[in-house]
């Protein structure tokens, strides 16, 4: 197997799933909270959510360039909160219904890792670390990720509209925080940083429980 195919594969093919999974799931909790947006426009299929840059060609660079970490997205499910009876907790349950989705789909490979072996073994494991990632990742609490829309459901009403003020720059703020936690770490002497702390532990202590 060619190392381009491997890649697509064993790489681009699980976060793909994963991320498209991950946001139908988010239209289909809006659906059943009486947001019909989604179904209206045809977002529950999965070809809608394929985004040539975020779904293939960032996730396919940064492997090529030898990123320790993959990240990607697809076209986001429209979520009109108009509709809900209650905005801010009803788009807290939106949201997490896209990592309970990556969760219930690792623990199943997971499980699936243990009667299989091979290709299909090595598959499954990979489609296990990709839904563990999108997880712990998309319950960091910074806009816009989803773990910021479940903050919001308890935090004190005055306090939102400032928290909100952030989201244009959250992914900024992200990239600069893992881009000074090498740094830092240099400086404590001890390993700090967004991913590390919120993703690459986490994942290798779910890990370890799953599969033991």
């Amino acid at each position: 197997m060619s190392d381009l195919i491997q890649t697509v594969v064993f790489h681009i093919f699980p976060l793909f799933f994963a991320i498209v999974f991950h946001e139908i799931s988010h239209g289909l909790a809006a659906y059943a909270l009486g947001d019909d947006t989604a179904k209206k426009m045809g977002r529950f299929k999965i070809y809608t959510h394929f985004d040539l840059w975020g779904s293939f060609l960032i996730p396919l660079g940064l492997y090529l360039m030898h990123s320790p970490f993959l990240i990607g997205y697809a076209k986001p499910v429209p979520v009109d909160p108009r509709n809900f009876k209650d905005p801010i907790t009803d788009m807290a349950l939106v949201a997490i219904a896209g990592p309970l989705y990556n969760l219930l789909m690792a623990i199943i490979c997971a499980f699936g890792l243990q009667s299989t072996g091979g290709f299909l073994q090595a598959l499954l494991f990979s489609f296990t670390i990709t839904n563990l990632a999108l997880f712990f990742f998309n319950l960091i609490p910074i806009p816009p990720l989803d773990g910021s829309r479940i903050l919001a459901a308890i935090l004190p009403r005055q306090f939102l509209e400032t928290f909100y003020r952030i989201e244009p720059y959250g992914f900024f703020i992200i990239i600069g925080l893992e881009l000074l936690s090498e740094p830092i770490s240099n400086l404590i002497g001890h390993r700090v940083g967004l991913f590390y702390t919120f993703v690459q532990l986490p994942i290798q202590s779910t890990l370890e429980m799953l599969l033991s």
